[in-house]
């Protein structure tokens, strides 16, 4: 294998296909990771990964320190008036300067507010769907994976300063050679059920009708008076 073959992903398509791409906690999430080769090379494992993942926007003060120096061309320091700072956003930042008593440095301060995005994982489950094994030119194969959406947890969310993201996806690790990531899988939708589902019996009762004594119509067994004539059931 030439060095630089290291480096690059072999001919191959790898596929992740959900079954559904909106689930309840609780839930169970099926699908196939389709593996298709135009080269042979050595899989050493094939996994599916379920991830949540939840970003928040925060701001944090940067601080930097930056010294001057004047030289003899320049106005001495107690012939200079400070020039008066502009007002600054709140999120570009502000500056200062501050001299040294004992020599001709001034030193500059800068106050910079930035945003940043600060991720956390809540949830991560990962399920082996191959171990090592040769791939062929022309192997077309299907890995069945099976994962149970925990039955509590965060929802997806998505907000301009916030995001919780459910996703999938496919990884195959190969001897000598570049991992490859699947195509497809992506975010999926994780919710909670609307309203539990009561499961109900229907029951069945067998009515007797028996002839009224005094008009013969038929009546319920069960009726005391007779809903024809209005009579009372005789016992």
């Amino acid at each position: 294998m030439g060095f630089f073959k290291r480096f690059t992903q072999p001919r191959a398509s790898l596929l992740l296909v959900a079954d559904k791409n909106q689930l309840f906690f609780g839930d169970e999430l099926k699908g196939n990771v389709n593996l298709k080769s135009q080269e042979e090379f050595d899989i050493e494992e094939i996994f599916v990964s379920l991830n949540c993942i939840e970003s928040k926007k925060k701001t944090r003060i940067r601080y930097s320190r930056s010294s001057t120096q004047s030289d003899n061309s320049q106005l001495r320091r107690s012939d200079m008036s400070m020039p008066e700072m502009p007002e600054m956003p709140s999120m570009t930042g502000r500056s200062r300067r501050r001299p040294y008593e004992d020599s001709d440095e001034g030193e500059t301060e800068h106050f910079e507010t930035e945003e940043y995005w600060d991720t956390a994982s809540l949830y991560s489950d990962n399920v082996k769907v191959s171990s090592s094994m040769p791939a062929i030119i022309g192997l077309n194969v299907d890995f069945p994976f099976v994962f149970k959406i925990p039955s509590i947890g965060r929802e997806t969310y998505h907000s301009v300063d916030q995001n919780v993201i459910w996703s999938i996806r496919a990884l195959m690790n190969i001897k000598n050679r570049r991992g490859m990531y699947s195509r497809g899988g992506g975010e999926i939708l994780v919710t909670k059920p609307t309203a539990s589902t009561v499961s109900t019996k229907e029951v069945i009762r067998e009515v007797v009708l028996i002839p009224c004594a005094y008009c013969s119509e038929l009546m319920p067994q069960t009726s005391i008076f007779c809903p024809n004539c209005g009579a009372r059931r005789k016992t």
